[in-house]
């Protein structure tokens, strides 16, 4: 606040989103860019599900919690400090992030209710918005990384009511997007985006 002004000061960062760099180089990057990017991205998802955050329940009491989910975690919220060949990645706009320690406890978040971009949500964010854990960002993480290497979301929506087709369908298997996948990686990348029944993979560090 200045002389009674209320202002957000946020870093600039200068390479812009990583949804701008895709659509920039012909809507998709290269495997080692790509790859650069997301061991980063996820390095700070790793830290956001344990960091240690004051939260303001619905009875006005304040709790010290660990850990954030982010809940919108897509290529357009990662940013690049520069438009270098090695640029630092940061996971940006935590609006809908919430304190999932206590969900169901602040009353910010309405029973019912969902946000975020449905075409990088696993099934489980869908169907369970307000009670969402870290898993659906590393789900998200996983799609966002797909997308980067392909230039389309992991799961097929054409012609098909979007919400429906992230609930029902599964992820397409990158190679059959992009035959140039390392199969190694490939398997990661399908492994990771594996929501049905379950999330397999269930941490950032995993």
């Amino acid at each position: 606040c200045s002389e009674g002004v209320f202002f957000i000061l946020m870093e600039l960062c200068g390479g812009g989103s990583v949804d701008d760099l895709i659509k920039r180089r012909g809507r998709k990057l290269s495997v080692s860019l790509a790859t650069e990017i997301m061991l980063q991205v996820l390095d700070g998802l790793e830290y956001a599900h344990h960091a240690k955050i004051e939260s303001k329940l619905e009875n006005g009491q304040t709790k010290l919690v660990q850990g954030l989910v982010h809940r919108d975690f897509k290529p357009a919220n990662i940013f690049l400090s520069d438009a270098s060949t090695h640029p630092i990645a940061k996971v940006a706009d935590f609006g809908l992030a919430k304190c999932f320690e206590t969900a169901g406890l602040t009353g910010m978040t309405r029973t019912g209710s969902a946000g975020g971009t449905p075409v990088f949500m696993p099934r489980q964010q869908i169907l369970n918005y307000k009670y969402a854990k870290p898993e659906v960002d590393v789900w998200a993480a996983a799609a966002s990384y797909y997308f980067m290497l392909t230039g389309t979301p992991p799961k097929e929506a054409k012609g098909k009511d979007i919400w429906m087709a992230m609930l029902s369908e599964s992820a397409v298997p990158i190679k059959k997007r992009n035959a140039a996948i390392p199969p190694e990686l490939a398997e990661v990348i399908d492994e990771a985006l594996v929501d049905q029944p379950d999330i397999r993979i269930r941490s950032a560090a995993e």
